[in-house]
């Protein structure tokens, strides 16, 4: 994940709080060396060398990580694809046609093995693995009885617990919107995308092509796993099928902000500061 996590706590003691936030950090350090593509020995990437017909028994935590990320998959019709990194080899055309053919996860959760039968994978789980990540961090924190509490990561990704008073969410600013835009959070998770940063590195699934620059997008939903993977899917999704998956789903909340300075907005309560 490569970057910083930060745990705000309300109404606990400070050294209580403390303890448990190291608690919630060594969950994340847990997570990071699971999940990241890039270490060898990770779950990640030993399913990522599976040849078809083989098995690997992994993590509770990875299957669960694994399990959402073919939902979501589905929940945004490709648009967040996990297994893109098959795709995005050079020898591949834009449109993902030709060379070796993909592979098809079989995933057993009683035993928790992971198969492969068809062809080979490759999996990348960076557009959802900082989310969850704050997912399990926040699980430790409520081992801990902590009830009210805000999770960060790396500036994109929020988790929020309880607010830091009765009937007060965490108050959050949109950045980059003008005029300026917040919005409340409560028991939910706020996700962000954009290209301001890191310039066209947001490709899309369907055809291999860079998003354009200049767009922000933005995903409430229960889960920061949900929220990260969900604000990715909207970099790529035209207006129209983001509208046709808020009305279907009603927790999950879109705000998407173009180079014109357009604001789109559903399911998600804004506020002017």
């Amino acid at each position: 994940m490569a970057t910083y996590f930060e745990i705000r706590i309300a109404g606990a003691e400070a050294a209580y709080a403390g303890q448990a936030a190291q608690a919630a950090f060594s969950a994340v350090d847990r997570i990071e060396g699971q999940l990241s593509r890039f270490l060898e020995a990770s779950e990640i990437s030993q399913i990522s060398r599976l040849q078809p017909g083989e098995v690997v028994r992994i993590s509770p935590d990875v299957f669960e990580c694994l399990e959402q990320a073919l939902e979501l998959q589905k929940l945004t019709r490709g648009a967040f694809d996990p297994t893109f990194a098959m795709r995005k080899s050079p020898r591949r055309s834009p449109t993902g046609e030709g060379g070796p053919p993909r592979g098809q996860l079989l995933m057993d959760r009683e035993s928790l093995l992971v198969g492969l039968e068809g062809g080979g994978i490759s999996l990348d789980l960076g557009a959802i693995g900082k989310g969850y990540a704050l997912d399990v961090a926040a699980g430790e924190l409520r081992d801990w009885d902590i009830e009210r509490g805000l999770l960060i990561g790396g500036g994109s990704s929020l988790l929020a617990l309880a607010g830091p008073a009765p009937d007060r969410g965490w108050e959050v600013a949109l950045g980059g919107v003008s005029p300026a835009r917040r919005l409340l959070l409560e028991n939910n998770a706020l996700g962000s995308s954009g290209t301001a940063v890191k310039g066209e590195h947001i490709l899309d699934p369907g055809t291999g092509v860079p998003v354009p620059e200049g767009i922000r997008t933005w995903a409430v939903a229960a889960s920061a796993a949900a929220a990260d993977a969900i604000s990715t899917a909207w970099m790529v999704l035209p207006l129209a099928e983001i509208e046709e998956i808020c009305a279907a789903n009603p927790q999950i909340g879109a705000i998407v902000h173009t180079a014109g300075e357009n604001l789109f907005c559903r399911n998600v309560n804004l506020e002017m500061p």
